[in-house]
């Protein structure tokens, strides 16, 4: 482990690990703290669960050099199929309006993960400890990092840290940086199911009373299920062996792909949004969950934490981070919340916004939201906005969104 690396990581997770990649230069030395045992943990997956990586990641990775890597173990989002139950208006979106191959890309977390881990590895400027828990940071010249590993007490010190350990960040509450919560009353449930009829590059979102849901494809006969309800409607569904899920499925999501013929293991978690008052401590960076966590509505977690990546990276460009001094450090982090506090407060928003609209029975909102897929259908302006905000290109005068590294 560097002892007094340019830049530590706080968290060795799918951000954390393109943090690294996106920020490492030849002279800069960059040390990943994780709690787990990242290595152990390569041949049976980083997270069982599937992860939608928007257009622009596609970019960032392709920037970074790991998109061909990822993408021959990624699935093709080339058509989305958006409705509401029980109304009439329907929103149809491809990638060939737009002369894309795909408008998304649907990965296993645990292939993605075991690609990043790979490449971290290759690099010798940049150092993961794993099993390492967080205990403390302080200030003096340069951020003292403290963590324990092995039941030992290690210490770094670092020129720029930059945290992105999750919604739950211990290392935000010893900055103490304050958070706020919303509880979105609601509960996901997760699993992979096999269909009869699949569509090639075909996913779905489905809009419900209770909460949203989305079918993605695996490849093959296998989709990635994300159903939103209430939690007590999840505790039931939870209860339910598979044929009872399959049925209560296929009664919500219908026969588009034909019948649901198997289940895989079900997860369940309730749904809130963390964000963070402010992103920024002195040589302090939180990015992330740490910093916001989102509703899986529009499935922009992971590619919103991307996007800030490549800010970040942009911004740094070649600068050594030790011949900076902590004014220019702090004015630079300072620079940087400003400019994509824009677009995460508006990413959050069209979250919260989709929740209160599609997840509501009132019969008005109803005819509102039927009424507004419909319009959306049929005005290409409007949908084509929709369409370049989902793929994450509302900020674009990045180049690594442009799929270029500066």
């Amino acid at each position: 482990m560097h002892k007094k690396p340019d830049i530590a990581i706080v968290g060795g997770g799918l951000v954390g690990l393109s943090t690294a990649l996106a920020l490492q230069h030849p002279g800069r030395k960059i040390s990943v703290i994780e709690s787990s045992a990242l290595l152990q943990q390569n041949s049976e997956g980083l997270n069982a669960r599937s992860i939608v990586l928007s257009y622009a990641s596609v970019q960032i990775f392709k920037a970074l050099g790991l998109w061909q890597e990822i993408k021959i173990q990624a699935s093709a989002i080339k058509n989305i199929h958006v409705s509401s139950q029980g109304q009439w208006g329907v929103t149809r979106l491809a990638a060939s309006e737009y002369d894309l191959e795909a408008m998304g890309y649907v990965i296993e977390s645990r292939k993605l993960g075991a690609v990043l881990l790979d490449h971290v590895r290759h690099f010798k400027s940049i150092r993961l400890e794993t099993g390492a828990d967080f205990e403390s940071i302080e200030f003096t010249e340069r951020v003292q990092l403290r963590y324990r590993r092995d039941k030992k007490s290690h210490e770094i010190s670092s020129g720029l840290v930059i945290i992105a350990d999750g919604a739950q960040s211990m290392a935000r509450s010893s900055l103490g940086i304050e958070h706020r919560r919303i509880d979105y009353q609601q509960s996901a449930i997760i699993t992979n199911v096999e269909v009869s009829q699949p569509i090639s590059g075909a996913a779905y979102e489905r809009f419900t009373d209770k909460g949203p849901l989305a079918m993605l494809p695996l490849g093959g006969t296998a989709y990635a299920c994300v159903w939103t309800h209430t939690p007590q409607s999840s505790e039931q569904l939870m209860q339910f062996d598979d044929a009872q899920f399959a049925r209560a499925l296929q009664q919500c999501f219908g026969f588009r792909l034909g019948f649901i013929e198997r289940i895989g293991q079900r997860f369940s978690f309730p749904l809130y949004r963390t964000e963070a008052l402010r992103l920024t401590r002195n040589r302090c960076l939180l990015i992330g969950n740490a910093a916001n966590s989102l509703h899986p509505v529009a499935g922009q977690g992971l590619n919103l934490a991307l996007r800030d990546v490549a800010s970040l990276s942009h911004m740094l460009g070649a600068r050594a981070i030790g011949a900076l001094d902590e004014k220019s450090i702090v004015q630079l982090l300072d620079e940087y919340q400003a400019l994509r506090t824009v677009e995460q407060r508006r990413v959050a928003g069209l979250g919260d916004g989709l929740v209160s609209l599609f997840s509501n029975n009132l019969p008005v909102l109803r005819q509102i939201r039927a009424g507004a897929l419909a319009l959306l259908d049929i005005i290409p302006p409007l949908k084509a906005e929709v369409v370049m905000s989902g793929m994450g290109f509302s900020f674009s005068g990045n180049p690594m969104l442009r799929g270029q590294v500066r």
